[in-house]
């Protein structure tokens, strides 16, 4: 009777083994360096730290529920590794932190926190994504282009299953007074063919915090002060951008993006505008030289920014590489560099040795 009892618990066992099929992997990316900051409030200052995404571990995961239905979740966290120390203070998953169900005929559904969907799909065509390097980014990240955090949270999310090519996504955040003061809303439109690939991106905020003040060194905003350390809240925040990325064969990369950003508080509204451009020559199968910038149009302030990478593979996972941007403002402002301290006068350089690695 016991052995009866055991092979009966065996058999079931495997029979829903075999029928619920699941599977987790552990991710991430590691990215240490040394940089040199020309210009941070007047001083020159050499600097250790990770500048490609940041640094970040997580875990996907996936469960065969029959007929092509799946459950799916992916838990994502950012850290320093120059520290160890999280991007965010009291977060666990600081990316996102999601779950739902998937079917490749009917799409995908997901709840928790999830990435703005400009950081999802404008991001992959940046110079600062191509490059690893947050430097590229645009000023003070009023894009949502570089992942910061400003991930949306209470949000739900569909996307449908790819049709020649083209999938379509759209997030809604709940609005709960405390870890998001107001509603959310992003959607994109994604294409992929061959070596051609396109995204057009469409965000709405309300109620959203931005630390202008300490990122582009502003004293003041829209008419708001900024002193002691004071974080500017857009009362709307919407943003819109397109990109794209065209391979010529296998030795050249051409990607653009252009995005807009408008602001707006109870008395007074600001816009932003970005134009970007880059290319990536692949010299050898291991060799990438990377050439881009941008100039961003912020209510009185014009930043012209350029970079210049070159990129050696030791392997698909493991990367060495040189990098230098220098960023020029005309107007109100002084230089920002994303992640640096802001310059002291117009102009602003850095200088970046480093090595990255995808587990």
């Amino acid at each position: 009777m016991k052995r009866k009892i055991i092979l009966t618990v065996a058999v079931a066992w495997l029979t829903s083994s075999a029928h619920a099929q699941s599977s987790v992997t552990l991710y991430g990316s590691l990215d240490e360096g040394v940089t040199y900051n020309t210009n941070a409030k007047g001083s020159g200052t050499a600097l250790a730290g990770p500048v490609a995404v940041p640094d970040f571990f997580g875990l996907r995961g996936s469960e065969d529920l029959g007929d092509h239905l799946k459950a799916v979740f992916a838990l994502q966290n950012g850290f320093l590794s120059n520290t160890g120390a999280a991007t965010i203070a009291n977060e666990a998953f600081s990316h996102f932190a999601w779950v739902g169900l998937s079917s490749p005929k009917f799409g995908t559904f997901t709840m928790g926190r999830q990435l703005d969907l400009t950081t999802e799909a404008l991001r992959l065509n940046s110079n600062g994504s191509i490059q690893y390097t947050f430097y590229l980014f645009h000023p003070a990240n009023l894009d949502n282009i570089g992942i910061m955090g400003d991930s949306i949270n209470n949000s739900l999310r569909y996307s449908t299953p790819e049709i020649g090519g083209v999938t379509a996504s759209a997030i809604y955040g709940l609005d709960d007074t405390t870890t998001q003061p107001g509603h959310v809303f992003s959607a994109d439109l994604s294409y992929k063919n061959g070596p051609f690939r396109a995204s057009a991106v469409y965000s709405s905020w309300r109620n959203h915090a931005i630390d202008v003040g300490s990122k582009l060194g502003y004293s003041s905003f829209l008419g708001r002060s900024l002193a002691g350390g004071a974080v500017f809240t857009a009362r709307t925040q919407r943003i819109s951008g397109l990109s794209a990325l065209y391979s010529i064969g296998r030795k050249v990369d051409l990607h653009g993006m252009l995005t807009q950003v408008n602001l707006g508080t109870d008395t007074a509204s600001g816009r932003m505008r970005t134009v970007e451009a880059g290319a990536d020559f692949h010299t050898t199968v291991a060799n990438t030289v990377n050439v881009g910038g941008y100039l961003s149009w912020l209510t009185d302030t014009r930043y012209a920014e350029a970079g210049v990478g070159d990129m050696y593979h030791l392997s698909v996972r493991t990367t060495i590489y040189a990098q230098v941007a220098w960023q020029h403002a005309n107007g109100a402002g002084n230089a920002a560099i994303p992640l640096l301290v802001p310059s002291s006068s117009a102009n602003q350089t850095a200088l970046r040795i480093g090595m990255h690695h995808f587990f």
